[in-house]
């Protein structure tokens, strides 16, 4: 996957990313949900823990989305593979503190996640001082992808415990 349209594409689509930070202790990953807009990426976070402090430690980041497909068998033993895209991103954090700002971006992020026909409150004031919002902007990006070849001869759902079709 190398167009900059695929990657932003599944950076779209995808509802947790991974968000890699720097600690004292060494490196620290967490599971994230999150708003993609171009050229930056949108996390929220209490004021307090282990991501905030990392985060206002250290503003380096990496940020990783994945789709994972069925395995691919083969009769050759390297050429057992798995269907995949992936996404990651270097950047730079920073706190967004304007409030109207913050709470545009939070409305983005709740209409992602949130079907329209549930009814939401807005946010008040409290809520938006309680929550911390996180901009990384997005310095480098790259992409990987295994499609299906003609060299795969039998695509598995190993979760499913069942053979799909060939195509």
């Amino acid at each position: 996957m190398e167009s900059p349209q695929q990657m932003e594409e599944l950076l779209e689509q995808a509802a947790v990313g991974r968000l890699a930070l720097a600690t004292k202790e060494g490196p620290y990953l967490v599971p994230v949900n999150f708003l993609f807009l171009p050229g930056a990426i949108y996390v929220h976070s209490a004021r307090a823990g282990r991501k905030f402090d990392a985060l206002k430690a250290d503003g380096r980041v990496c940020f990783e989305v994945d789709e994972a497909g069925p395995q691919v068998l083969s009769a050759r033993g390297c050429g057992i593979s798995q269907l995949y895209r992936s996404v990651l991103c270097f950047g730079s954090a920073s706190f967004i503190e304007d409030p109207a700002e913050k709470r545009a971006i939070l409305v983005k992020m709740i209409e992602k996640y949130v079907p329209a026909s549930y009814p939401v409150s807005p946010m008040n004031e409290e809520n938006l001082a309680n929550t911390a919002l996180v901009k990384i902007a997005i310095e480098t990006m790259t992409g990987k992808a295994q499609a299906l070849s003609p060299a795969h001869t039998v695509v598995v759902n190993r979760f499913q415990k069942e053979i799909l079709p060939e195509q």
